[in-house]
């Protein structure tokens, strides 16, 4: 059985005839009569009474509810698909190691809400590594925001280069009103946490020993990174972050400016090669702009 079944099972009900049904389907009198009499070979039962006009049976009045309700489900199910097509609804997974959820992902999850506000997105916490690209390749998320390169083969990927880094110091720091070098960073109380990952701590100790200085020497490491604007704020100490997180530290108090250099972030969108649902791909697409502008 299908909608074609039903669709004419149905004007004929409501019409009383084969020859009303057609008119009403605008369809021929014998094609709609052949689909009746292939629903009846189907369920093996009379449906109508035929006669003068067509009366269903006891079979085809208990047929007739159950016909409706499967009309609607088939109704909504297609409006359903045709809804998530346009993205006016639909739902997105998304996974994402713990120091990347605020910055980058947030700015573009803002970004991505303001233009399909119908979906519902879902973030799931990553493990680094293979074991996050496990949960990737059994499909519990569609996209996967972590590290690059990557620690498996095989999926697509949207590096996001370079982005300009902040320095983010306690309220009150007395910090020039211009970019602050990195060889500054040599005389103050620094957090480590907040450099994006042990691949952009070794860049910027790299870009320090070509100025003739050593490592920086934090004051404080820490891995629990929800804790490091408060740590700012508190006076422990400053540090670099990238845009949405100086944002916010910004509007809390601390003292921000940019930093003379940019800094590879390490870190890459990845998904799948086969078939992504359009709310993904909406996102990937966002993502590319993103890394463009």
């Amino acid at each position: 059985m299908d909608r074609r079944h039903i669709v004419h099972f149905l004007a004929v009900v409501d019409e009383g005839s084969i020859s009303a049904a057609a008119r009403r389907l605008g369809l021929s009198q014998p094609s709609v009569s052949q689909t009746i009499h292939e629903l009846e070979r189907e369920l093996e039962c009379t449906l109508f009474t035929r006669g003068r006009g067509m009366s269903a049976t006891s079979n085809g009045r208990a047929l007739i509810g159950p016909a409706r309700s499967a009309l609607r489900a088939l109704d909504t199910a297609r409006w359903a698909i045709e809804d998530v097509s346009e993205l006016k609804s639909g739902e997105l997974d998304i996974g994402s190691v713990v120091n990347l959820a605020v910055d980058p992902l947030v700015d573009l999850v803002k970004r991505y809400r303001a233009r399909h506000p119908g979906v519902t997105i879902h973030i799931s916490r990553m493990h680094v590594g293979a074991r996050g690209f496990d949960d990737l390749a059994r499909g519990h998320v569609e996209l996967l925001l972590t590290e690059y390169p990557p620690a498996a083969t095989g999926y697509q990927e949207v590096p996001f280069g370079e982005r300009p880094l902040l320095a983010v110091f306690p309220p009150g720091t007395p910090l020039a009103d211009r970019p602050m070098r990195i060889e500054e960073l040599a005389d103050r109380d620094v957090i480590s946490a907040p450099f994006p990952g042990a691949i952009g701590r070794a860049y910027m100790n790299r870009l320090l020993a070509a100025r003739g200085l050593g490592n920086l020497v934090p004051v404080l490491e820490t891995a629990h990174r929800h804790a490091v604007i408060p740590l700012i704020l508190a006076g422990v100490g400053g540090t670099i972050l990238h845009g949405t997180e100086a944002d916010l530290a910004a509007r809390l108090g601390a003292v921000v400016r940019p930093l003379d250099v940019s800094l590879p972030t390490g870190h890459a969108l990845y998904y799948r090669s086969d078939e992504l649902s359009p709310a993904a791909r909406a996102f990937v697409a966002l993502v590319r702009e993103s890394t463009v502008a």
